[in-house]
Order: structure tokens, then C-alpha cells, then sequence
């Protein structure tokens, strides 16, 4: 199958900052479960570690966005 996948720097910590997954696995929760599930999984982390010692950042949550596109066209 061919697919898209467009995040925001919130919607890819999962893999980037967090490393709690890789992109092929951030790639597999996209595929299985969609992308409210990875931005569930985010805001998890995010939470489990409100303070950054953790996870360093700036700040506690980011607007995570994520799109999953399967149904791309042939050209």
C-alpha cells in the first residue's frame, strides 16, 4: 500500500523527542489505529512527565497534528 504521512513537531514526538517508538512503529500506529490514537499516545508521554525532567522541552503539551492518507491516486 502506498500512504502519506503529514505531522506537526507535537504529533511526531512519539518518535523524535520521546523515542517510545520508531518511524516505522509511528508509521504501524498510524496504519492500525489512525492518527487520534498517536495524539493519544503523545498527550500519554506528555503527561507522564508534566515537568520535562523526562523529556526536555519547552513546553509541557504542543498542538500535535497528524494526517494519514491511503487512498492516494496512481498518475
Amino acid at each position: 500500500m502506498t500512504a502519506a504521512a503529514l505531522l506537526s513537531d507535537g504529533a511526531s514526538r512519539l518518535a523524535d523527542r520521546f523515542d517510545l517508538t520508531d518511524w516505522a512503529g509511528l508509521l504501524e500506529i498510524l496504519h492500525d489505529h489512525g492518527p487520534a490514537e498517536l495524539i493519544h499516545r503523545v498527550r500519554a508521554a506528555e503527561d507522564s512527565d508534566p515537568h520535562g525532567t523526562r523529556w526536555p522541552r519547552g513546553k509541557t503539551h504542543d498542538d500535535a497534528t497528524a494526517a494519514y492518507c491511503t487512498q492516494l491516486l496512481d498518475t
